[in-house]
Formats: structure tokens, sequence, C-alpha cells
């Protein structure tokens, strides 16, 4: 390794140049290619390919998938690659090891080029790799341009106490950069959390601490975190709890927490020990902070009592309520009527496959009308259940759709995600629809498969919206419905000079329609052949519809409920 010079000089640069390292830098996003370590990849890093910014290498010499390269390469001699990489920006490192002396000699070499290395902003490392911790201490304590670690964990290890104890004297570091720390699904006790959480009493640059997906800690452990964020050091601004199996007991602690921390976004998404009670008692602690919220109470235990607390936080941002029976219409419609008094803030919503009511759609209809901020609505398979007064789902659709562009209305709802699948929408609810997102010139991406009740005639209303001036789609999702060749050309007549739509799903299994006419033929997808490369003419060629790329016939590939 380096010097004490050397690394004081590091120190010095670093506390002149406080800006270099950007939380919200795009240098710790994530990177498309995915290159693993070969012959090939390492002539690439010799030459520092611009190309090469995602590295993948495994050390694990029983990896089928990967020739062990990584102990075929002298790392003194060839280390350089690595070391005086301008363009490599993160770096996967993956497998077991075993604790020989060749195998801790090449692992040392190793981290001495990431250590030499100003490129890497993220790390990501198997935990096995952690148990030689004395030099990942080294590489990671006073690095300039590291931010990021990712600690990932295979089917036969996890992140023990070990483990933790490297992790800790890197973040308890005079010298730690690190700004976010990723330990999801490691297993996690609360031995382990205890390690992490002292360890970050006295760290003040952590920024993101993500502990998703571990389940085995008990109050003992998150008493600990409670106390690392209500420390004087403590700077988190992001925290991940997603699916840790928090009660109510804890729900409370954290609570408590948080009301004094300095986290500004927090995922609770997929708690389900959490009860009606302990939701009442968080989302009241919740009220009082400033908290960015990300929420996801689907298929909770959350009824009519816990809405009017949940109205309450003023600075919810994404909120996921999908699933949840408990919840009459009578308290959806006092929802969303307490949201609009308040001027919620919400960027995304998410009430898809329930049962919201008249009284709930209407009120809800009145909401996302006057709101500025909402970018992503999902109300896929909302289901509703024709009631005394005799209305129908399709009544309810198209007063829906009607209500924004009334006069009365104060229209600001620009989405850029809207998402209706198989929501039972008729054909006078579509032509309705289709007056308003032509209102809407943010819209990307648009979901209305699986509606079966519109007739193929009643598809024909959007062929006015393809061809409408505020038309931005890239997404646009029809499948498994009622579309036959006539509404298919129809569609390619509008699409001809469109720049806008990149995906088009057409999905249809026969096997689900009692009527061929409603079914795209070789007619319709010849028409769709045309469109995208018509060769009666260069020019013909040249004014084709080049936009398109994806024809999906998979629904899979859609994310169709709008979840990653």
């Amino acid at each position: 390794m380096e010097d004490t010079n050397h690394q004081d000089a590091v120190d010095i640069e670093m506390d002149n140049n406080e800006d270099v390292i950007d939380y919200n830098s795009n240098d710790i996003e994530e990177y498309d290619e995915v290159i693993k370590l070969d012959e090939n990849t390492l002539q690439r890093l010799k030459k520092n390919d611009s190309s090469v910014t995602h590295l993948s290498l495994s050390l694990s010499a029983s990896d089928q998938n990967y020739h062990n390269y990584f102990n075929d390469i002298d790392w003194k001699v060839d280390g350089d690659c690595i070391s005086n990489n301008t363009h490599l920006k993160k770096l996967c490192v993956f497998g077991s090891i075993s604790a020989d002396h060749k195998n801790r000699r090449q692992l040392e070499d190793f981290f001495s080029c990431i250590y030499r290395n100003r490129s890497i902003n993220v790390i990501d490392i198997n935990s096995a790799c952690i148990e030689f911790g004395g030099d990942l201490i080294d590489v990671l304590q006073g690095h300039p341009s590291i931010n990021r670690l990712d600690v990932s964990v295979s089917y036969s290890t996890k992140l023990g106490s070990k483990g933790c104890g490297v992790l800790g004297k890197v973040l308890e570091h005079k010298r730690c950069k690190l700004r976010d720390l990723c330990l999801p699904n490691c297993d996690l006790d609360d031995e382990g959390l205890c390690i992490v959480c002292n360890s970050l009493l006295g760290n003040s640059t952590l920024k993101k601490l993500d502990l998703s997906g571990n389940c085995q800690i008990s109050p003992i452990g998150w008493t600990a975190l409670s106390t690392f964020l209500q420390s004087t050091n403590c700077n988190l601004v992001e925290l991940n709890l997603y699916r840790t199996g928090i009660n109510d007991e804890v729900a409370d602690v954290l609570g408590n927490a948080l009301r004094v921390s300095s986290v500004k976004i927090l995922d609770l998404s997929s708690n389900g020990n959490i009860g009606s009670a302990g939701w009442q008692t968080l989302l009241s602690q919740l009220s009082q902070t400033s908290i960015e919220i990300s929420l996801d109470i689907s298929s909770e235990d959350i009824n009519d009592d816990c809405l009017p607390l949940l109205a309450t936080i003023g600075t919810l941002k994404s909120l996921d309520m999908s699933c949840n029976s408990s919840i009459t219409p009578e308290g959806w419609e006092s929802f969303f009527d307490s949201l609009q008094r308040r001027g919620t803030k919400l960027v995304e919503l998410n009430i898809s496959e329930n049962n919201i009511g008249y009284e709930g759609s209407d009120a809800l209809s009145r909401l996302i009308s006057s709101m500025n901020t909402l970018k992503t609505l999902n109300m896929n398979d909302m289901k509703y259940t024709e009631d005394y007064r005799g209305i129908t789902q399709a009544s309810v659709w198209q007063d829906f759709f009607e209500t924004p562009l009334m006069p009365s209305q104060v229209f600001n709802l620009d989405l850029v995600n809207l998402y209706l699948g198989d929501i039972n929408i008729c054909g006078s609810g579509i032509d309705s629809l289709t007056r308003l997102v032509s209102s809407m010139p943010s819209l990307k991406r648009l979901t209305l498969g699986y509606n079966r009740s519109v007739s193929s005639a009643g598809w024909l209303a959007l062929s006015e919206y393809l061809q409408s001036p505020n038309f931005a789609l890239e997404e646009l999702d029809l499948g498994q419905n009622n579309i036959n060749d006539d509404t298919v050309i129809a569609f390619t007549r509008a699409l001809v000079h469109n720049k806008s739509l990149k995906l088009l799903c057409l999905y249809q299994d026969p096997e689900d329609f009692d009527d061929d006419d409603n079914l795209i033929t070789e007619r319709g997808w010849s028409a769709i052949s045309n469109l995208l490369y018509n060769k009666t003419s260069i020019m013909d060629t040249y004014k084709s519809n080049h936009a398109i790329h994806d024809l999906t016939d998979d629904p899979l590939q859609y994310e169709w409920y709008g979840r990653s």
C-alpha cells in the first residue's frame, strides 16, 4: 500500500476540494453495460478504453461462467490497467476465494490497484472478499473518488460479525469518504447491525444507508440504529428499510428517532408486521418531520382509522396503497378530500387493485385535477361493484376522466406515467380519456392493457390522440384488447409522422378471445411492417417511422403493473 505521507497528501487535497464528491452526482448512477474481465477486456483496459465503465470480475476458480482471469493476471505487472484508468466508474467483485498465501497476495496487489485509481465511484463487493478486511480498509479509508459501497452475498455466504467489523473500521476511520452504503439482503443480525451503527456514531459523511431485506433484526438492533439517527454527527439523508420485518414496537422506536434525525427520504415498503395501531403511531410521528417519504403500505393492515394521520404528512412524495381491501369507499373519499384541502405534493401514487367506489373515484378525480406535482398514477385493476344506485364501473370511469376537464375545475395535471390496465373501461370512457391525455404534453407512458369492454371500433378514438399536437408518448401498452386489423391500420396511418413513440405493445393471446374478428391478422401486421419500413420507393423508406424500435408481444417485458 501507499506510505503515510502520500495518504496525508490525499487528505489535504480532499480537505481543499470538499465539492469533489457530490452525493447527487451522476457518477453514482448504474451503468448499462456490465463487462466481465477476460483477455479481451484486459487489453481494452490497458488502452484506457472509454467504453469500459462497469467492470465485473470473479474470484472463484470454479465459476463456469467466468474463466478465472483474476488469478491469471499478475496485478503487480499489469495492475496499471486499473490504477491508471480514467474511465472506469463501477467495479463489481464477486465469488469466493480461499485464504491461502497466493490468493491473499493476489488480492493485496489488486486492492493496491484500486487504491491508486482516481475514477472509480462505486464498488460492489462480495461479503466473502471482505473477510480479508485489512486490505479493504486500506483501500477505502481515504480514497478520493469511491463514494459508494455495495455489499452482496451469495446463497452460501452472509455478512457476519467479522464482515461487519471490517465495515465498521472503514466507517469510523477519520479518512472515510463513503457517502452511500448498501447492505441489502445480507442476513444482518443484531450483533452485526450494532457493530455498524456504533461505528457510524462518529461518522458524518454517510448520506445513504440501505438495510432492505434484512429480516433477522430484533428491537435490540433497531435501537442501535435509532441511537445513530439521533446522534449529532448523523448526516444521513436517505434510509431504506424495505421489507425488514419491522413490527409495532420497532415502529415506535424508529418513529421517535426519525422525528429528530437528518433523514429526508424514507422507504418503509412491505413491512407487513406493522399492525393498524403501529401504523397510527408511526404516521403520527412522521407527520412531525420534514422527511420526504417513499411509503409502500400495499397489502398492509391499513384501515379507515389510519387515513387521517396519513393525510397529515405534508412531505409525502411517493405512496403505494395497492391491495388494501380494509379501506371503505367512504374512507377513500375522506382521504382524497383531505389531501386536496392540505395541498398534497405527491409525485407518485399507486392505488391499484382497490375498490374505491363511486365516492372515492369522484374525490380522486377532483384531487388529481388540482395537482401540479403528480407524475405517476397507477390505477391498474381498479374494480368497482355496481351499488344500489345502479352506477356501473363503465359510467364511473367516464365521469372520472371528464371531471378534470370541466369548466369548474382548475386543471394542472400533467402526468408522465399513467397505468389503467384491466379497469373495465368502455368505449365512451376511452373517448373521455382521449380528451384528457391530449391535454397532458408530458405523458410518456400509458398502459391500457386487458380492457376487453372496449370494442374494436371504440379503440379508434385513440387514433385521434396519436395525431394530437400534444402527443409525446414513448410507450403505449394496448395488449390483450379487442383490437383488429382495421384499428391497427388506423393506428399506423396516425403514426406515420410520429417521432416520439418507441414501444408499442399489441400482445394478444388467441386462446383468450372468443371472436376472431377482434384479433390482429397478417393484414394488420403487414400494415405495421409497412409503417416501419415502406419499401415502395426510396422516399417512402426515408419517410417511414424510425422512432418505434420495439413491438413487444410479451406482456411481461413491459412491467405491466408499473412496478420495477
